[in-house]
């Protein structure tokens, strides 16, 4: 038998489903990741720093590559849910996928600010060449959420995905 993946827990439509639900809980992009963090299936719109940084291979892989990469191996040693801020200053949240102890996956959203706190500028500045000021203006697009409502999701999507 092959490697398992998180297609033989659940077809592309029950993942869509679920992805559309938690995306319009929070109005947060999510995604389906595989276990190398590589998109499967995604939802929802990102604001439009986020827009802007991913948008650019290098601060793509800088900003939201690394914090994604961090992220998903600290959920997969814990098998746990992370809710954590990314390199650029906003939270998002990792949920990993286990069946049998096996690391299938993760489902993640990102994007939003957590109340009273602010972008990295000066390092998503240096990393787009976009002036500090228009990041500024940008970052207040973000949806603002409390940490405590991102882990009360996250806690809840990692009981529905990981009961056995």
């Amino acid at each position: 038998m092959g490697k398992l993946s998180v297609y033989d827990l659940n077809s592309r439509e029950n993942w869509k489903r679920m992805l559309d639900e938690t995306q319009s809980s929070l109005g947060l992009p999510t995604a389906l990741l595989d276990p190398d963090n590589i998109i499967l299936q995604s939802k929802g719109k990102r604001n439009q720093l986020c827009w802007e940084i991913r948008s650019r291979n290098k601060t793509k892989s800088v900003i939201c590559g690394q914090s994604q990469q961090f992220m998903a191996n600290m959920a997969r040693a814990q098998k746990s849910f992370v809710v954590e801020i990314c390199e650029a200053g906003m939270a998002k949240f990792v949920v990993p996928i286990l069946q049998d102890e096996n690391y299938l996956g993760c489902v993640t959203a990102c994007g939003c600010m957590l109340p009273g706190t602010q972008v990295e500028a000066y390092l998503i500045e240096k990393t787009t060449d976009i002036d500090e000021q228009i990041i500024s203006e940008m970052a207040e697009t973000a949806p603002v959420i409390r940490r405590e409502q991102l882990q009360q999701l996250a806690e809840d999507l990692f009981g529905r995905l990981n009961a056995s």
